[in-house]
This record gives structure tokens, sequence and C-alpha cells, in this order.
């Protein structure tokens, strides 16, 4: 079992019949205090008790306010489509944006993260040229800049080696050499990938791993996905423990810091899309085309936005909407 305080950001495991008995003790703290006072004061230093006085969910939504809604980092992630790919006046009408945004006070650093269709084989003609351009300019304001490239490895691409995209060549060998030319060249870049499938013969995995090369496995930040064709929890388990017995040999640390995984509406973020509609978030996939929050003018990279629901958005913190659930996990945590 795994306790998590997420306010603390402590955390410790421990086995069921110590979980159990544990349970136990929380529902008398009183009780657990006096029988096991050293145990007690660890929990209490832990954040797992709290005074009376707390209110946990106020202190939630302060740092959620403070460390997201009002984060002075500037996170622009552009969206790249099957239907309507990156061009080169999309990426001239980002560069003005970028421009615009360096003109505000409160922002010290900003990151440009490339999702979606197909992104790196938009890395030479469209990813590094913006890139390039904006370090230059943020190298003038002052400014730290940095980028994330956002990769997902599907099933097929991983086991069969038989997907291929529109110009016949197949997509994991153009995306493993896409993924060690940017890691040797260019450290500036954070490579998230998404795995969501790992064959499960040993030397199948083995040779998966190593088409990455050793470099890009270092520098790789691994968002690891069990698919929901696995047919064991045991085979599950199994695949994760390779990955992470293989990947914590000299690897890298990762700067939390440098990440930006959570895409919740922020006052400095904005997720625009090659037609130029701007949204507050990356839209979930849906048979209706979600409603922009904004449009990106072409003419001068100012956003034209939605004031009003812009608004609404920011003031409606993702765990207000589901109170009662967050009310019960603090209850069972603190």
């Amino acid at each position: 079992m795994l306790y998590y305080n997420s306010l603390r950001r402590s955390s410790f495991v421990m086995t069921l019949a110590e979980h159990q008995k544990i349970r136990k003790l929380f529902e008398d703290p009183v009780s657990f205090g006096l029988e096991f006072p050293s145990v007690f004061a660890q929990f209490y230093n832990w954040g797992f008790f709290t005074d009376s006085y707390t209110e946990e969910t106020a202190v939630f939504r302060y740092l959620y306010n403070r460390d997201i809604i009002f984060n002075s980092d500037y996170h622009l992630v552009l969206v790249n489509i099957a239907k309507q790919e990156f061009s080169s006046g999309f990426v001239e009408s980002v560069a003005k944006h970028i421009n615009q945004a360096l003109c505000s006070k409160e922002i010290k650093r900003i990151c440009i993260e490339w999702r979606g269709y197909n992104v790196l084989d938009t890395f030479e003609n469209r990813i590094q040229p913006l890139f390039n351009r904006a370090k230059k300019m943020c190298k003038i304001a002052g400014i730290e800049l940095t980028g994330q490239i956002e990769v997902k490895l599907s099933n097929n691409a991983v086991i069969h080696n038989k997907l291929y995209h529109k110009k016949g060549i197949p997509t994991y060998e153009t995306t493993f050499q896409a993924i060690r030319h940017i890691t040797a060249k260019y450290p500036e870049y954070q490579l998230q990938v998404h795995v969501s499938a790992v064959p499960s013969d040993p030397t199948a995995r083995e040779e998966f791993l190593q088409q990455f090369g050793n470099l890009s496995l270092k520098r790789i930040h691994w968002i690891w996905t069990p698919h929901k064709n696995t047919k064991t929890a045991e085979e599950e388990n199994s695949i994760a423990t390779f990955m992470q017995n293989r990947l914590k040999e000299d690897y890298e640390e990762i700067n939390p810091e440098l990440t930006y995984p959570l895409l919740a509406p922020r006052k400095n973020a904005v997720v625009i899309y090659p037609d130029n509609k701007v949204y507050m978030s990356v839209p979930f996939d849906s048979q209706q085309e979600p409603e922009a929050h904004g449009v990106l003018n072409e003419m001068d990279g100012i956003i034209q936005r939605n004031e009003p629901e812009r608004e609404k958005l920011l003031s409606q913190l993702w765990f207000e909407k589901n109170h009662a659930i967050l009310v019960i996990f603090l209850r069972l945590i603190c």
C-alpha cells in the first residue's frame, strides 16, 4: 500500500497487514496518540494528521492558485493535427505571439510544447526554426526558454512495427531516429514519451529500448500508460518493473519545474491549433468540436480572447468540481 500526502508531498509504503492495522488506529486518533506516541508524532509530521482548525480545502485552493493558476511561467502548447498541420504562416504568427508575451513583466520563463499528429516530422522545418527565433527574443529579454515535445508510441508501432504514415515510411523507425537526433543535438528540449505497450518477451523488450540509444534513454521523461489489452496484472507489473529497472541505470534526474504535465486552465497558458484557434487546455477527443476560447491574430500575434469564458474557467478549480470526493480523500489521509 502506498501512502501519499499531497500537501507535504511525503510518501511511504507498507504491507497490507500494516495498512489494515493503521486504518483501525486512524479511526481513533486520541487513543492512537496515547498508545503509540512516537508513531503518531511521525504521522503528524508527515501531514497525515492535522490540527482541528486547519482547513485542508482552503490550503489546496491557495496552493493551486499560487502554483498553477497564477504561475509566472508562460506555457505555450502547439498542437499538430492530421487534417491541418503546422504551416510556415502559423509559425510566423506564433513567433509574433511570443514577442507579445515577452512584454509582460510577470513572465519569468517560457516553455514551448509541441503535441499531436506526427509532431516529430515537423522538427527540422517548423519546431527548431521557431525555437531558435524564440531563443534570441528570450535572450534579449533575459527570460529562460525551454522546449518540450510529446511523443506517443502506440501498441502497433512498438510491437508489430507495421504502422505507416502518409509518406509510406514506417513511423516507428522515423520516430526512433528523430528521438535519437533531438536528444543528441538539442539538450534544451525535454522529450515526453508515452508508452502504452511494451513487448512481453524479455529479448524483444531490450531490443525495443535499444532503438532509443543510451543517451536518449537517460534524458527521456517516460510516462507509462498500461495498455488495455494487457492480459493480467502480473504481466502488466512485470513490464513496468522491467522498464523501471532498465531505465534507472545512469538516469538523468528530470527537474520537475521544467515539465508541465498538468494542462488545466492557467492564466499564463495557451493551447493553439494550426487553424489559429486558442484553447485554455488541450480539448479531449470528442464527436463535437469544442468551442474555442480565443483566436490568434495572424497580423500581430495578439490573442483575441473570450474574456468572460476565460475568467469563468480560471475561477473553477478542478477539485472544486469534485468537492465531495476531495473531502473524503482528505479525511482518509489527514
